[in-house]
């Protein structure tokens, strides 16, 4: 199994190990006194950082890993992880020990009670909504099939995660057949491409638009869609919206980049293009103007998995989005006239919108600091390479970010705890870029920050974390406001169910692990201790930890 793995591409097997591991360890060790080349195993201890970290080694490399934990209660806590991952179309190998299947006579059979305490009558189900495919091993001979099965279907468009459940028995059976091993590997499936009448339909309808809108949440990790939406947004004068993007595919300067503000955006476009938009915008509150076009463009434009979805469409074209760019180019040609005049009002436009941010990032420098100031602070630090990872932490709106794939967001499943872990996964891939885990004080908890710690000192990752503590789920405490503004929680100094008073000294917990760790309460004082951090991550190579003392203001796009 450990050798197929690396066959396929697997680099590594994040794992968190039980009782049903001894014939992966002992794999493990017969191929290292062999020398054969199998996915480096790391130690994860908790089953959520694996997960999490596989998420974001993922959105670093665009190579789907592995995930491996204890039967049925490891299972349990990847589930979020797993969540995560389906919303956001991770491809990953999730696989769980199961219970011994027999009581004795049969290698691996049952030795201590848990081995009955943990018997489920189908434990994939704890799974089974959440990924593509899932398999019990039965016979060992079957393993290097499934391994090739599970690993195509995970990077299938639409992507996500699969299960693989390992019985004792069967996992612990010889191998003989190293037939099996020297079989081609299965070729990874190749974007789908858009069918041509579509296409001439769309260039139709954008030909006749006079203010076209694209919107985008997110694009591929080898950076495809945001080159062929860099190149067609500016050649033919389409604005771009990143409305709540999880993955940027614009730089914050782009003569094209319409900011964030999707309502603003649809008001004013008599077409919208969405791009592989799961929630393009928020029906309740907004929509495309009366009359306007709307076309949408995704590998599963109609996003079949979500039960209630219902975006209007004129058009929907089952395609890779960069390769229904590139396609509806060539349908378009020379770009027109009016597209020069678009380009100039938006480029104006976006000198404006930056302006009024760096304006009101500035205005939040002082103590408590808002999370606008941090996010600005924080993109000074940047350089061309630098990704940061947020979740309930920065905005790309008061940041500057220069390229694609820069700044990554959690998943609308909105499962906590994915940041930190994530950005462990990204720090992983590659220990020299600077990696920036920003992260409010609740997700941080959930983020079982003992073992990210852990993991960050084990491994050596020099990540940089920005904690951004404002003693409240303020999530949670916004969504009430919405819906009762003018209610008796309204009215409340601490609202029920959101407060996180006493904070714990959350610098306590990186210092453990030997991070360099500090406290800012004012904001004036945040560049200079991000400046003592940037020291501590560039040249000790350890991972450093801020916590920073901020308002309960609402940030944009967080």
């Amino acid at each position: 199994m450990l050798r197929r793995m690396k066959q396929v591409g697997i680099d590594y097997l994040f794992a968190n190990g039980g009782t049903d591991f001894p014939p992966i360890l002992e794999a493990y060790a017969q191929g290292i006194q062999n020398g054969v080349e199998m996915p480096e195993p790391l130690t994860i201890p908790h089953e959520s950082v694996a997960m999490g970290m596989a998420h974001g080694y993922y959105l670093a490399t665009g190579r789907a890993q592995a995930v491996m934990v204890h039967v049925n209660v490891g299972l349990a806590n990847t589930t979020m992880g797993a969540i995560n991952a389906a919303s956001d179309n991770i491809p990953l190998m999730l696989m769980s020990g199961r219970t011994p299947l027999t009581e004795k006579d049969r290698f691996g059979a049952r030795m201590i009670p848990i081995h009955y305490g943990q018997e489920m009558r189908d434990q994939a189900s704890l799974v089974r909504d959440v990924t593509k495919w899932d398999y019990e091993l039965r016979y060992g001979e079957q393993i290097t099939g499934l391994v090739d099965r599970a690993y195509t279907i995970a990077n299938t468009a639409p992507r996500g995660p699969v299960f693989l459940a390992l019985p004792r028995e069967p996992l612990s059976e010889d191998w003989s057949d190293d037939g099996a091993l020297a079989r081609q590997v299965p070729p990874r499936p190749g974007p789908a491409q858009p069918d041509p009448d579509d296409i001439a339909r769309a260039a139709d309808m954008l030909s006749a638009a006079d203010r076209p809108l694209i919107v985008v949440q997110r694009g591929d990790p080898e950076g495809r869609l945001a080159e062929a939406l860099s190149t067609f947004a500016d050649a033919h004068g389409v604005r771009v919206c990143e409305f709540w993007p999880v993955r940027n595919q614009l730089p914050s300067d782009h003569p094209m980049h319409a900011g964030y503000d999707v309502a603003a955006c649809l008001a004013e476009a008599d077409l919208v293009l969405t791009l592989d938009a799961s929630v393009p915008w928020m029906p309740r509150s907004m929509g495309p103007a009366d009359g306007a076009k709307v076309i949408h463009i995704g590998p599963d434009p109609y996003f079949q998995r979500m039960p209630v979805r219902s975006f209007p469409s004129d058009l929907a074209i089952t395609s890779d989005p960069a390769a229904a760019l590139a396609s509806l180019a060539a349908a378009l040609g020379k770009p027109s006239a009016a597209a020069a005049t678009r380009r100039e009002a938006a480029i104006a436009d976006g000198q404006a919108r930056r302006a009024q941010a760096l304006s009101q990032a500035e205005s939040g420098n002082g103590a408590p600091m808002s999370g606008a100031w941090v996010s600005k602070c924080l993109s000074d630090v940047f350089d061309d390479d630098t990704r940061i990872f947020n979740e309930l932490g920065a905005s790309a709106s008061f940041m500057h970010l220069r390229a694609a794939n820069r700044s990554f967001s959690a998943p609308y499943s909105g499962g906590l705890g994915w940041g930190v872990p994530a950005a462990l996964g990204a720090q992983l891939a590659d220990r020299d870029r600077l990696t920036i885990a920003c992260v409010g004080d609740g997700s941080y908890t959930f983020a079982n920050p003992v073992a990210c710690h852990q993991v960050a000192e084990a491994l050596e990752l020099p990540l940089l974390i920005v904690v951004l503590n404002n003693g409240i789920w303020n999530a949670v405490r916004r969504s009430a406001l919405s819906m009762y503004p003018d209610g008796a929680a309204s009215k409340m100094n601490r609202m029920p169910i959101t407060s996180l008073s006493p904070n714990p000294d959350y610098t306590m917990i990186a210092k453990a692990s030997r991070g360099w760790a500090e406290r800012v309460e004012d904001g004036a004082d945040l560049p200079g201790a991000l400046a003592r951090a940037m020291e501590v991550v560039r040249n000790e190579r350890r991972h450093a930890f801020l916590e920073v003392a901020t308002s309960t203001e609402h940030v944009p796009g967080t």
